[in-house]
Parts: C-alpha cells; structure tokens; sequence
C-alpha cells in the first residue's frame, strides 16, 4: 500500500517519524465533518482505514489541522 502525506504529498517509504490520524466521527455510515482524531504514532494495520490521513511529520499534522479545522492553539 502506498501512502502520502495530507499535508505536503511525499511518499511514505521507510521513513520513521510518520503519522496517522482518522477524520470523521468513525462510525459507519455517520461521519461527522469537522472533527479528526490523532493517533501518537503510525499504526501500519489501521493506515489503510477509510477516514485515515496520513502525515510525514508533526510539522506537516500540525499546518493540516490549523488550515483544515482552524485552531491556532496547536503546538508549532
């Protein structure tokens, strides 16, 4: 499976340091806009989830949660 970053588009390869999260409410057939959940570290075996977002970096997480759901308070 091939995964690329929400924020920047760089490939996964090998790299460490990605992480993962999951937009929506996460119950089928309700998803709820506005709200994204975020995982501490990669989780290879949920990465492929249909509401997971993918990111290179906490650099890059922290830039797609300010300008997806517009909280400034996220550490920087």
């Amino acid at each position: 499976m091939e995964y690329f970053c929400k924020t920047c588009g760089k490939q996964k390869g090998d790299a460490e340091g990605w992480l993962l999260g999951f937009e929506g409410s996460g119950k089928p057939g309700r998803v709820m806009k506005y709200t994204i959940n975020l995982l501490g570290k990669w989780d290879e075996q949920r990465a492929s989830e249909r509401n997971a977002v993918h990111f290179c970096s906490a650099e890059c997480k922290n830039k797609y949660v300010w300008q997806s759901y517009g909280d400034d308070t996220w550490d920087k």
